[in-house]
């Protein structure tokens, strides 16, 4: 998954070519503690829930005013316990939402895989019509998940 890396030049005026912050991932031991805390302590409602039962995933997004966070959780305990460790909680991972005009991602040298796992895979998570990948660039050192139409190819 090689792009052709865009140039500050080519995106400077241009409308939608810069990503926007979408979320904040973060993992959580205890989906419904966790959301109750976030609610009293903040007064934000849920804008969403997602589930992928064949990822053992289920995921709750807070509204807030410019972007959402994310609270997630791995249902296989295995999984879970090796992601957090001793932690209830951790910041997972920063969502970045691309527009059509961002279809050349520099990508070369970057492991693509998927959520709450680190075993790569082959093509984009494909989530309420937009692809969807995981992964930490060299350099950035910082789990990103990069959201792009589905009809932009990775």
């Amino acid at each position: 998954m090689t792009m052709s890396k865009l140039s500050w030049d080519s995106a400077i005026g241009a409308e939608g070519q810069f990503p926007r912050l979408d979320h904040v991932g973060i993992l959580v031991r205890d989906m419904e503690h966790t959301l109750a805390q976030w609610q009293s302590r903040f007064g934000v409602s849920v804008a969403s829930t997602f589930e992928a039962p064949s990822l053992d995933i289920r995921a709750t997004f807070l509204a807030l005013d410019a972007a959402k966070i994310e609270l997630y959780t791995i249902d296989e305990p295995k999984a879970l316990d090796r992601a957090l460790g001793g932690a209830s909680a951790k910041i997972d991972h920063i969502a970045l939402r691309f527009g059509k005009a961002l279809s050349d991602v520099e990508l070369s040298g970057c492991s693509i895989r998927g959520p709450g796992r680190s075993d790569p895979i082959s093509t984009p998570f494909q989530i309420a019509g937009s692809d969807h990948v995981w992964t930490e660039p060299p350099g950035i050192n910082v789990l990103l998940q990069l959201i792009t139409p589905t009809d932009i190819a990775l």
